[in-house]
């Protein structure tokens, strides 16, 4: 009987670690995109999370933890989104191009702060190693990934003209592009309509199997 309740407890300490973590997270998420990176304190954060600036530093020893941590929890996110939706594809490159692309404007990805995140994390001089060293393989995964499938789609178009890893980089610099209007101009911002660009590039170049698809 101890050990049950002993057990009992320490799931119960883990989830609330779990919990406790999350809002933090989810704090800095939101500091970030509202101060900037430089700014972002971890009293901010606790703030926000409505938390103890003890329980903070019990949970992350620094502030350049708590932000690789979200950085880590950002890009987990998107991988595990990217690869559920693409399962659910299975093997049609078509509904693989466009649940990529569905994917990457889903509002749980494709939202201001998220987006903050992201580019702070680019432009930082200081932060670009870590970047590199929690999201190099999983933005290479991404791009062979769509490269495959353009390889795919292109032998299907039979249009030797193509060039998969051209429209790779080009879908790509579009969502970028994309995600970088909403954080500079999020109020006239739509996924909707973003979504539809990029959704009308793939079918521009591929004409015959996007045909009323």
């Amino acid at each position: 009987m101890k050990i049950i309740n002993t057990i009992k407890k320490s799931n119960v300490r883990l989830e609330n670690k779990r919990t406790s973590n999350l809002k933090l997270i989810n704090s800095a998420i939101k500091s970030i995109s509202e101060r900037g990176i430089n700014e972002t304190t971890m009293s901010n954060v606790s703030q926000g999370a409505g938390l103890s600036q003890g329980i903070v530093n019990f949970h992350f020893k620094s502030k350049e933890l708590l932000l690789i941590e979200t950085l880590k929890y950002i890009s987990n996110e998107y991988l595990n989104a990217f690869q559920r939706r693409l399962k659910k594809a299975k093997n049609d490159p078509r509904k693989k191009i466009l649940t990529i692309i569905e994917n990457d404007f889903d509002k749980n990805i494709c939202n201001r702060d998220k987006i903050a995140v992201w580019y702070t994390f680019f432009s930082e001089v200081k932060f670009k190693p870590v970047y590199l060293k929690i999201c190099k393989d999983r933005d290479e995964y991404y791009n062979q990934t769509v490269e495959s499938i353009f390889v795919e789609l292109i032998n299907r178009e039979k249009n030797k003209n193509l060039s998969a890893i051209n429209l790779s980089i080009s879908l790509q610099a579009l969502t970028m592009g994309l995600w970088l209007d909403q954080l500079v101009d999020s109020d006239n911002f739509k996924r909707k309509d973003a979504k539809k660009i990029c959704i009308d590039f793939v079918k521009s170049n591929f004409p015959k199997q996007f045909m009323g698809f």
